[in-house]
């Protein structure tokens, strides 16, 4: 493996790390919420669409509407 295929294979796992950190396992349901076009919210449950939260993902925007920040709770 090159050096340059080696670089890119660390990214592609820790981009990997990062997402796997904020999806949890075990739901059954992903509520989505927009604000004026952009995905604000996202909401994993177990249970169906009335069923239990067990995380939330809020998404923020800049001024430009660039995604600035994802925050999980």
């Amino acid at each position: 493996m090159s050096v340059e295929e080696q670089i890119l294979l660390n990214e592609i796992k820790t981009q990997l790390e990062i997402l796997n950190s904020l999806v949890p396992s075990g739901y059954d349901y992903v509520g989505l919420t927009t604000t004026g076009g952009n995905l604000t919210k996202v909401e994993f449950k177990t249970g169906g669409s009335a069923g239990t939260i067990i995380s939330t993902l809020t998404l923020s925007y800049d001024v430009d509407n660039n995604l600035a920040s994802v925050t999980k709770t």
